[in-house]
């Protein structure tokens, strides 16, 4: 059963979100009402408890609110966790200004991978993606992690795959660690993809249904052969949807996955190529400066 919701967090989450982003000039207390669609009332208390806790600051002559210091110390003790990320971030800015993508940094566990970090560009593709957003290994998906997990990460995964397509996935994976990234292409069903958006506005979701709709849609993009392609023509045009590449532990164990995702507009395979290369490049470099550090 999946965890009931809980509003007054939902709240919060959408609020720091905010204002790490468009609302980084702060934001008066009306306008927080406005922003959460919460009585002013209830939302002097509960930025007068995130104020006490240094999580926000108020300007006193603005009368905004703004992200406060308290949640310094919280990032450090994150950053502790994914060490890779301080010698990340300024290669993705580069990465993300060189390239005209958006650059995500995911980190890397045995069944999913969590956003931890990116950086948006005014040319990329795909809608933003909160930190913690989490997306299972589960096949297709994955395929540009395990290229780079070890053997026995790869086999499982490749062994949940039919048997009819389970040869031109160990080859296209096979490629991807090769050339040092990945690349994944927009292929969906639009037309199941169009049928999944009407139920899910609909007054009448009904579970069963939506789940039929999910697998029919992973079963479709299973088989869909350029998905995940095991060469690029240098002549031909794609539509990209990610391009992704691995920083190593010394150990060989994934640190980091840094992905770009591009402009939806078709490009040719030669640019997705020198894309891709750049992206492999940074990540070789990070790879022997994270080497280095340990």
């Amino acid at each position: 059963m999946p965890p009931r919701p809980s509003p007054q967090t939902e709240r919060v989450v959408n609020l720091f979100e905010h204002l790490a982003g468009e609302g980084r000039d702060g934001l008066t207390l009306a306008e927080v009402s406005r922003y959460l669609s919460v009585h002013k009332a209830s939302c002097h208390s509960m930025l007068a408890e995130l104020l006490r806790a240094g999580w926000l600051l108020r300007d006193p002559v603005r009368k905004t609110y703004h992200l406060g210091p308290g949640l310094v110390r919280l990032g450090r003790e994150a950053a502790g966790h994914y060490p890779a990320l301080a010698l990340a971030r300024s290669a993705m800015i580069e990465l993300s200004a060189a390239t005209g993508a958006h650059c995500v940094a995911f980190s890397v566990g045995d069944d999913h991978s969590t956003v931890v970090d990116q950086v948006r560009s005014r040319l990329g593709g795909g809608h933003p993606m909160p930190i913690g957003t989490q997306f299972p290994h589960r096949p297709p998906y994955g395929a540009s992690t395990v290229a780079w997990a070890g053997a026995h990460a790869r086999e499982r995964w490749l062994a949940a795959l039919p048997d009819d397509v389970r040869e031109r996935y160990r080859e296209a994976i096979a490629a991807a660690e090769e050339r040092g990234y990945a690349v994944g292409l927009h292929l969906l069903p639009d037309l199941r993809l169009q049928e999944l958006a009407l139920i899910v506005r609909s007054a009448e979701v009904r579970s069963t249904r939506l789940s039929e709709l999910a697998q029919a849609l992973t079963d479709e993009l299973i088989h869909q052969e350029q998905w995940f392609p095991v060469s690029l023509d240098r002549d031909r045009t794609y539509e990209v949807s990610h391009i992704d590449s691995p920083v190593l532990a010394a150990d060989s164990r994934i640190a980091l996955i840094l992905s770009l995702v591009p402009s939806p507009e078709p490009m040719s395979g030669a640019d997705v190529t020198r894309m891709g290369e750049q992206l492999a490049a940074a990540t070789r470099g990070l790879s022997a400066a994270l080497a280095e550090e340990s």
